[in-house]
């Protein structure tokens, strides 16, 4: 047998705040809103024919933002396996260790979770269990191959340097792999006792595809994969790139591609998938891998947690010093909210552990199923405060895995957006055990952030970062609820609805206009959606004109909202300046504007 197979790792990092769960304006993706839309357009929406042809990944995460925003294109990735099942028996996709983090340096426990949300991320989406993974960066080590075959895996695609020894399966002896390529499968016993079949895909090629100029043309890539076609006797012709390679990094890489595809098909090709030839081709081969390596560090897995020399962009001066120190804040975090994880959810979880794995449910299907999650979890029937509890611990250990994702370490300052977003994601976890604990994490936290310097002068250490762009991104359920009263009677439409996961209900408002101006006021009962909290705020929003704002609210049962209501009102109708007196006296907390509006783009 001889055939033919490319794939595609298509992946973004998680890019949404974590306290609105959306994706701000990321001007550095102009004219596009953000860096998802913008890759969206140029590559995944392109790209849609050559999924029922290909083999291919997608992270779980960037699954996530495409489904609420791209659904057509999402629909398509999803129907592209199930066409691929008709043509060939299994299907085109593979899973991913759920958020891309670097598998050697996580713990068992960690590794684990990462491998079973891929998994029932895959099959929630595909709705078929996955038979092979992609690992991030290829980063691999014999505990997440043990990991990965107890859960079901039967395949992972690896580089060549990251096969150490090779041997025949029957009478063999060990010898070393030096080779670029091998086009039958391998397998790699696993001290668990199972084991785990690997694919070495054609590097050469590859790196001709991600970096050469073969695809600037259909018919010069035509000709450099017959080539390599008519020098293989048997076996899988097949190499690995990032999906984003295909219109994204290489302008007409999609249609290229398609183009290709479509003659190779037409002249007799056979393409096919590592499932379908898996099952046609068993190995012949023994290997042991090169433990802690990867697919784009010559060093090893030293690029996500040492100044090994690689870096992507920035000045050629710069050094990425800064790695450590992130690495081992991150790293210390992690281990205090594991602790708080446990202790706090003995008496909420049966098995705390085993509810955080069905967590993924709630990050596939959304916040509302969070109620299921717990009922079918929870040790007895809990009160409103601890569900709100149990809830918000299970958020709290999603956020701890965020922050590990593997883009902050992967460029070249810590003042890149990649980085930073994983900051953002150490703050709420930092948030989130403080609310569930009562622990204060944040000292220790930064006392280990500030030992990494950015290369950028103006912007300092991690601890001036944390300050500068990471707390300035936090909003708190008030100050969401003051957008949303902004934005509502700016838009003269004071109505239910929900925004940034957040149910808002307003009642018992009255409404004034005068002169150009207007008083609005009454009671929001606000639910968050993830944690099933409430709270009801009274509040009052002045609108001088329409570039002038004032909102204040406090929690209802903090005021007396008949007497305020009235003595409000009546200080409206003599003057604005008696009212805004009133207001003062009124309000302790300070005052929302049009400056605190959420804007997301």
């Amino acid at each position: 047998m001889k055939a033919f197979a490319i794939h595609g790792h298509f992946y973004q990092p998680p890019r949404e705040n974590p306290w609105l769960k959306e994706v701000e304006l990321q001007r550095s993706a102009a004219p596009h809103h953000d860096w998802n839309e913008k890759i969206t357009r140029e590559c995944y929406m392109k790209n849609t024919s050559n999924y029922p042809i290909i083999s291919y990944n997608f992270g779980p995460t960037l699954l996530n933002w495409m489904r609420r925003k791209h659904p057509e294109t999402y629909s398509d990735i999803l129907k592209a396996d199930w066409e691929s099942i008709k043509s060939r028996g299994h299907g085109n996709a593979l899973a991913q260790a759920y958020n891309h983090i670097i598998m050697p340096l996580a713990s068992f426990r960690s590794k684990e979770i990462q491998v079973v949300w891929g998994i029932r991320d895959f099959q929630l989406r595909f709705l078929r269990d996955p038979e092979g993974m992609w690992l991030p960066e290829m980063a691999v080590d014999l505990e997440t191959l043990s990991i990965m075959a107890k859960h079901g895996i039967k395949f992972t695609i690896l580089a060549p340097h990251q096969i150490e020894f090779w041997k025949a399966l029957k009478d063999g002896s060990w010898a070393p792999f030096t080779g670029t390529f091998y086009p039958l499968p391998l397998r790699q016993n696993l001290p668990n006792g199972r084991h785990m079949d690997i694919f070495i895909y054609h590097r050469g090629m590859g790196e001709e595809v991600s970096f050469g100029p073969v695809l600037q043309n259909h018919s010069t890539f035509l000709g450099f994969i017959e080539q390599h076609l008519l020098e293989l006797d048997r076996g899988l012709l097949h190499f690995a790139t990032d999906g984003e390679t295909f219109g994204h990094h290489k302008k007409n890489g999609s249609s290229v591609l398609e183009m290709t595809l479509r003659e190779l098909l037409d002249r007799g090709s056979e393409i096919t998938n590592y499932s379908a030839f898996l099952e046609a081709c068993s190995p012949d081969h023994l290997v042991q891998i090169r433990e802690n390596t990867s697919w784009s560090c010559p060093h090893g897995i030293e690029r996500w947690r040492r100044n090994c020399g690689c870096s992507t962009g920035g000045d050629p001066t710069w050094n990425q010093e800064w790695r450590g120190p992130l690495r081992e804040a991150m790293s210390w975090l992690k281990e205090k909210v594991d602790g708080i994880f446990e202790v706090e959810g003995e008496s909420l979880f049966k098995d705390p552990w085993g509810a955080l794995m069905d967590y993924i449910e709630v990050l596939v299907e959304g916040p509302a199923s969070v109620g299921g999650l717990l009922s079918r979890h929870q040790t007895g029937e809990l009160v409103v405060k601890e569900r709100v509890k149990a809830a918000k611990l299970l958020e709290m250990e999603y956020m701890s895995h965020l922050m590990f994702t593997s883009c902050g370490w992967f460029f070249s300052d810590i003042s890149g957006a990649e980085a930073v977003q994983n900051i953002r994601f150490a703050a709420r976890t930092i948030e989130l055990a403080q609310d569930v604990a009562e622990v204060f994490l944040e000292g220790g936290f930064l006392d280990r952030l500030c030992r990494a310097k950015s290369n950028v002068p103006t912007e300092g250490t991690g601890l001036d970062i944390y300050k500068r762009r990471v707390l300035t991104s936090r909003y708190t359920t008030r100050d969401i609820t003051a957008h949303y009263l902004m934005e509502s009677i700016l838009k003269k439409n004071l109505s239910k609805r929900s925004i940034f996961n957040h149910n808002f209900t307003p009642s018992g408002t009255e409404r004034y206009d005068l002169d150009g101006t207007c008083l609005c006021m009454g009671k929001v009962n606000v639910e968050d959606i993830l944690f099933t909290e409430e709270i009801c705020y009274f509040f009052v929003v002045l609108q001088y004109h329409h570039r002038d704002l004032y909102c204040n609210l406090e929690p209802c049962e903090n005021v007396n909202i008949e007497e305020i209501m009235e003595t409000l009102r009546n200080a409206y109708l003599k003057s604005i300046t008696l009212l805004v007196r009133r207001l003062d006296q009124t309000f302790s907390s300070s005052h929302y504007n049009l400056e605190h509006l959420i804007t997301l783009s």
